[in-house]
């Protein structure tokens, strides 16, 4: 058995990325760069005003206040994608739009707010310090500076930089295609009626939902009975996949061969159980092809709610890795108290599902309710996961613990 920490760095050491392909900026969210992206040119590409107002000269209303205004005659007006076509003069002023290119001779501008226009000039009421308000050229990004590099995660402001330099189209890693099987000659589909010792296939949905949360592209191969040459051929399908995640016939009961199946079809298992709670009967291996691929193989608990933490603390840091991310991010996690007891009697990592609140200017938790690793409402109420670590024991309200954002 092995700890939660050491399963997420077996996992992640384990896993090299898919390989890459262009993608246009209007598809890209979400994925990884394959490459570093160096800039064009300058952003801005000139210098240009962060204010409705007037360009001028600094030194020409050095001594202006609101008790004793400098009057500067109007010469121009500057609206955002156009130059005036006039030198500004000592005494003299533009009115200038946010965004237009600052005219020639000017070193500051003044918001218009501090201002007041008198027939064709205009009284300042402010002295400003050279360069108020204008943004030079350059100030963002500097040509031949690299602007995101390889391993970044194209979020919009990361999008909309690519866009402001040019860039339509880049190279980022390919969504992993990760097969979803689950297993249990007891599974039906959702739109069955359960007869006898029958349950609906609820797995398969809350494991497509959050690999498609993950930016993977979830492959359902539907359900496979508790049978060894079933699960052989069904794997054998799932291992066509970048990954592959299974659910169900990992713990120690007669119908459970889901290990011994994967280790037929060539998978190595690196580990098998973790010492968590819900979730311990989860397994992890590797299945290296002829052509040299190595694709991961996650066996996760039949338990919807062991089967979503497994996912969650375990799959998500393994597809980070999948996806092109070169060092997965941890999960979220802040400090909060107690709203009530909680009991604690083994030596595991336990995730509790909690929900978290504000209660004047602190953040209050407090579990979902019963914990039992078949109550899936669990998973859906939550907002967090109060995290009890292997050495804590039992906990009276007002204790602080660590809470692991949903």
């Amino acid at each position: 058995m092995v700890s939660a920490a050491e399963a997420r760095s077996l996992i992640v050491d384990s896993i090299t990325p898919v390989s890459a392909e262009p993608c246009s900026l209007q598809e890209c969210g979400g994925r990884v760069l394959a490459v570093d992206v160096l800039a064009p040119h300058d952003v801005p590409l000139f210098d240009n005003s962060g204010m409705d107002g007037f360009a001028l000269r600094a030194d020409d209303i050095r001594k202006a206040t609101r008790e004793s205004p400098v009057e500067l005659k109007l010469l121009a007006e500057a609206p955002a994608g156009r130059s005036p076509d006039v030198r500004l003069r000592p005494g003299t002023a533009i009115r200038i739009m946010t965004g237009a290119p600052v005219p020639e001779g000017a070193d500051s501008v003044v918001e218009q707010e501090q201002t007041e226009i008198r027939n064709s000039s205009v009284m300042i009421h402010t002295a400003p310090a050279v360069g108020r308000n204008i943004r030079r050229r350059g100030e963002d990004i500097q040509a031949g500076s690299v602007v995101l590099r390889k391993g970044t995660r194209l979020n919009p402001g990361a999008i909309g930089v690519l866009a402001s330099i040019g860039i339509e189209r880049v190279a980022v890693y390919r969504r992993p295609s990760v097969a979803v099987l689950t297993t249990g000659t007891e599974l039906i589909g959702v739109s069955q009626i359960p007869g006898p010792g029958q349950i609906r296939n609820s797995n398969a949905y809350s494991l497509t939902s959050l690999l498609r949360q993950h930016n993977a592209a979830p492959v359902d191969l539907g359900i496979a009975s508790d049978s060894c040459s079933e699960l052989r051929v069904s794997i054998r399908k799932a291992l066509a996949n970048d990954a592959v995640i299974t659910s169900g016939g990992v713990s120690v009961g007669s119908y459970d061969l889901v290990l011994d199946a994967l280790k037929t079809e060539g998978v190595e298992i690196h580990f098998w159980k973790v010492n968590i709670k819900p979730g311990m009967p989860m397994a992890f291996g590797i299945k290296t092809t002829d052509d040299g691929r190595k694709i991961p193989v996650f066996a996760l608990p039949g338990n919807p709610v062991s089967s979503m933490v497994t996912f969650l603390q375990f799959v998500r840091p393994g597809l980070e890795k999948l996806s092109g991310a070169p060092k997965p991010e941890p999960p979220l996690r802040i400090r909060a108290v107690l709203g009530e007891d909680i009991r604690k009697k083994d030596r595991k990592r336990h995730f509790v599902r909690g929900i978290a609140r504000n209660e004047n200017e602190r953040i209050v938790v407090g579990t979902t309710g019963s914990q039992s690793s078949g109550v899936l409402t669990s998973m859906a109420a939550a907002n967090c996961f109060i995290i009890l670590p292997e050495e804590a024991g039992d906990l009276k309200a007002g204790d602080p613990v660590e809470i692991e954002l949903l």
